[in-house]
C-alpha cells in the first residue's frame, strides 16, 4: 500500500498532460500528503533532538519512538491532505511556507546554538530544533493564510479558526 501512494505521488508529481478538474481534486492532496511526509520527517527529527538535547532522552530502540516526537509523523501528512483538498493557493502557501520557515529557522536556530553554548553539537542541534520549528510555523501560518484569503477554496474556512490580533502602538 505504502509504494502504491509513492507511486502515485510520484506520479502526480511528474505527470506532463494539463490536468482536468477531477485531476486536480485528487493530484492536491496527493502532493500535499506526499510533502507531508517528508516535513513530518524533519519535524519528528526536530523533536528527536530536542528531548536529547533539553531532557536528556535518548533513543536506545524502536519502542522509544512512540512518544509525543511521532506525532509528526500522523499530524503533517493529515495537514498535507487538508490544505491540498483547500487548492491550489493553500497547499502552495503551505509549501512555501515550510520551506521557507525551515530555512530561517535552520539558520537562527544554529546560529543561537553557537552563540549560547560552547558544545560542539550546539549549532547542529540548534539548527535541527528551529527547522522544525520554523517548517511547522511557517507552513501553518502561510497556508491559514493563503486560504483564508482565497476568493473560490475547494472546501470552506472554517469560522473558528479565525483569529484576528491586534498590537496597540502609543
Amino acid at each position: 500500500m505504502k509504494r502504491f501512494l509513492v507511486l502515485v505521488a510520484a506520479g502526480s508529481l511528474f505527470a506532463t498532460s494539463t490536468p482536468t478538474a477531477a485531476d486536480a481534486q485528487w493530484q492536491n492532496p496527493v502532493i500535499g500528503a506526499g510533502i507531508g511526509v517528508a516535513g513530518g520527517a524533519v519535524i519528528t527529527m526536530s523533536a528527536v533532538v530536542f528531548r536529547a538535547r533539553f531532557q536528556r532522552e535518548y533513543i536506545d530502540s524502536t519502542d522509544d519512538l512512540i512518544h509525543w516526537q511521532s506525532l509528526p509523523m500522523i499530524l503533517t501528512p493529515a495537514v498535507g491532505v487538508v490544505f491540498g483538498l483547500a487548492g491550489q493557493e493553500a497547499l502552495m502557501g503551505s509549501i512555501i511556507g515550510s520551506s521557507s520557515g525551515l530555512l530561517i529557522g535552520a539558520a537562527v536556530g544554529a546560529g543561537t546554538g553557537w552563540l549560547l553554548s560552547t558544545e560542539q553539537e550546539a549549532p547542529w542541534g540548534g539548527g535541527m530544533i528551529g527547522a522544525g520549528l520554523g517548517m511547522t510555523v511557517g507552513g501553518l501560518t502561510l497556508g491559514l493564510s493563503r486560504w483564508a484569503d482565497d476568493e473560490d477554496p475547494n472546501i470552506s474556512f472554517p469560522g473558528f479558526m479565525r483569529v484576528s490580533m491586534s498590537v496597540p502602538v502609543q
